[in-house]
């Protein structure tokens, strides 16, 4: 299990964070299915939606439990409110 939620936070670490969407590839499968309605759909929506957000947003790790499932928090420190 501990294996696996190493796999989702270097993911999560892999695309939110170094925006290294070439190696991104790797953890979201080109059938990725997107369930939030306000992102586009697939793996090219996700990745669209984060080289649209401002670079002062970063994945922070909240919990992560072992289904896997993680709980995320974003923070744009630095930006203007």
């Amino acid at each position: 299990m501990a294996d696996n939620m190493q796999i989702v936070l270097n993911a999560f670490e892999t695309l939110f964070n170094k925006r290294d969407y070439a190696a991104a590839e790797r953890f979201w499968s080109p059938n990725y299915i997107q369930h939030s309605a306000h992102i586009p759909p697939g793996r090219e929506g996700l990745f669209a939606l984060i080289k649209g957000a401002p670079e002062a947003l970063h994945y922070e790790n909240g919990l992560t439990v072992p289904l896997p499932m993680a709980t995320t928090c974003f923070s744009t420190a630095g930006l203007a409110a």
